[in-house]
């Protein structure tokens, strides 16, 4: 309800947060507790953020794009907000919490998430082609294809991130590689935001 620059994706997020919620309900008591856990880690890492921001601390480097960008839309702040959060997040939040043996239990429940997760990510699609000019014109032309497209990486992101703290227990260079590459396109996704939706 703030009208911060937190607000765009914290507004995003409350939305996820309410779909996890109802996702998490639905499972066997001990998976719940593992993906209560995932989601209250994970939650923790934004809110770190927002008040680093607040405080004039800085910023961890995977939000410091969407806190210091300037004259950001609504759209583009929430586009970048969900790629620091998945994209740099989320494997931090596993790593910290989880053992190895913890996380291949939660594997296929998370997996199983992504289809709660697009709900999500189909009303953001309908509001951002609703309200920016370029991206419908995207639509029309690709015959709806960008929208098959962009829950295909959402959810190629998310695994990854299963992928890169299981790396983190079992091959250390490899996970080392991998966070890096990741950082890296993580930031280009950011630029290419910043650039293309103006």
């Amino acid at each position: 309800m703030s009208t911060g620059k937190a607000s765009y994706f914290a507004e995003l997020y409350l939305q996820t947060t309410m779909a996890a919620e109802m996702y998490i309900q639905t499972l066997p008591s001990e998976e719940r507790q593992l993906m209560k856990k995932l989601e209250q880690s994970f939650a923790s890492y934004f809110f770190r953020a927002v008040e680093a921001d607040n405080s004039g601390n800085e910023v961890p480097d995977e939000w410091k794009n969407y806190f210091n960008g300037k004259q950001l839309s609504s759209l583009q702040r929430k586009l970048m907000g969900a790629n620091a959060h998945i994209n740099g997040d989320i494997c931090e939040a596993l790593v910290s919490s989880f053992s190895l043996g913890e996380i291949k239990m939660l594997k296929p429940v998370y997996k199983k998430y992504n289809k709660t997760i697009n709900k999500v990510f189909g009303d953001l699609f309908e509001s951002a082609i609703g309200s920016h000019k370029r991206l419908r014109n995207l639509h029309s032309i690709t015959f709806g294809l960008d929208k098959v497209y962009g829950k295909m990486m959402l959810q190629k992101w998310r695994n990854r991130q299963l992928r890169l703290a299981e790396f983190n227990f079992e091959r250390c260079k490899k996970f080392e590689r991998v966070k890096k590459r990741t950082a890296n396109k993580r930031e280009r996704i950011d630029r290419m935001i910043i650039k293309r939706l103006r």
